[in-house]
């Protein structure tokens, strides 16, 4: 198994360009094709006494997308100059949906946390691509520093979801020079941890990757600056787990580690569900 087509979004200003220079650092890693999408959506509006006013807001939503996905394009092209194997494909519609669609023919989709305030109408929301897409998503760093991927953190829970994140990983694993699977305990560590991590490094073992486990505390910190604190402790740049999709009201009410991941970690993280 490996990475053979990367799908990553673009639009027309310098946002993407951290995500589409990773695009193109993981497909000489992994001797992959690019695929750039450009995506804008006309979202919903609502109406107000003026329908002169409303009609020139509307007018002027329709010009944005119609300038600004040949100007994505260009710039895409421009990214990747003198590369041969990239495609583009474009579409009025949520980002989130045209990567989601256009995901049936990539193997990894390569995102980054939107700028701040930015509409989903124009920016992919991470946490619903990673939801709807059914390809595991990198998040690239919030930094400049170049993906490395040699030192790698897997945060292990006894889900589905952590064992579909494990195999949807085997590519970076098996090139890794070192992988640590941690476990987050609430409490104590118990045996029942320790032999649930010693049949993940078994397994990874088989595909012949060498990895140690530990089970380290939450204490006061969330999961998610749990998985940070030992990828720091063990030089990595890149995290891997499962995407926890919960209902928004417990998300906002709780929290979650996929929420949490993406909103803050300093880390590469590969997401999957």
């Amino acid at each position: 198994m490996s990475f053979k087509t990367m799908l990553v979004h673009a639009e027309p200003g310098q946002g993407c360009d951290r995500r589409v220079r990773l695009a193109m650092r993981l497909a000489d890693i992994f001797d992959a094709s690019i695929i750039g999408v450009g995506a804008e959506a006309f979202g919903p509006m609502i109406a107000s006494d003026y329908a002169m006013v409303d009609g020139a807001v509307i007018e002027a939503v329709r010009e944005r997308i119609a300038a600004d996905l040949p100007a994505a394009e260009k710039h895409f092209r421009e990214l990747t100059a003198g590369r041969e194997r990239t495609e583009w494909v474009s579409g009025e519609d949520y980002p989130d949906r045209v990567l989601a669609l256009e995901a049936r023919g990539a193997d990894l989709i390569v995102a980054s946390r939107p700028p701040r305030g930015e509409s989903a109408t124009f920016a992919a929301t991470p946490a619903d691509l990673i939801m709807e897409a059914g390809t595991p998503v990198l998040m690239a760093a919030d930094s400049d520093i170049e993906f490395s991927g040699e030192r790698v953190v897997v945060g292990w829970k006894d889900t589905r979801e952590s064992r579909r994140a494990l195999a949807d990983s085997l590519p970076f694993l098996k090139r890794a020079k070192a992988v640590f699977v941690v476990g987050v305990s609430g409490e104590t560590n118990g045996p029942s941890d320790h032999i649930g991590l010693r049949d993940v490094v078994r397994r990874l073992s088989r595909h012949g990757v060498e990895a140690s486990f530990e089970v380290v505390p939450k204490g006061k910190e969330s999961i998610a600056q749990a998985l940070e604190d030992a990828a720091n402790r063990r030089s990595a740049d890149l995290i891997v787990s499962g995407g926890y999709g919960h209902s928004r009201l417990r998300e906002w009410m709780l929290g979650g580690v996929t929420e949490d991941l993406i909103a803050a970690s300093s880390k590469f993280v590969l997401l999957s569900h």
